[in-house]
């Protein structure tokens, strides 16, 4: 098994949060708050809006993809990925999408390089 760091920079409520985590190929994995450690729905539990975002960013293998999902389990918003050993960092780019308890942000990851 191998791992990879996927993290996302978000702009919400006009702050800088990081989420990150260490995903382990073939799999879905939560990314967390960098200074918390805690989920995206309990960081913003009491509701914000995501206005902006860079990343997400990965290295080691291919995501199938970033996804917000809502407290039902479906995809609220889908971020683009960057592969880091292909391209650099990119910038900001707008989202608008509202967040709030029991959403998760997830990282579905496959142990074949792209």
């Amino acid at each position: 098994m191998t791992n990879s760091h996927v993290s996302i920079e978000l702009q919400v409520n006009g702050q800088p949060f990081i989420f990150n985590v260490d995903a382990t190929d073939g799999s879905e994995t939560q990314l967390t708050n960098l200074v918390s450690n805690r989920s995206i729905g309990d960081t913003f539990s009491s509701g914000a809006v995501i206005t902006h975002a860079r990343g997400a960013y990965v290295e080691n293998y291919a995501p199938l993809g970033v996804l917000l999902l809502n407290e039902q389990g479906n995809v609220a918003y889908s971020f683009p990925v960057t592969r880091l050993e292909n391209q650099n960092a990119g910038p900001y780019y707008p989202v608008g999408v509202n967040v709030a308890l029991n959403y998760q942000l997830v990282v579905t990851t496959s142990a074949s390089l792209a």
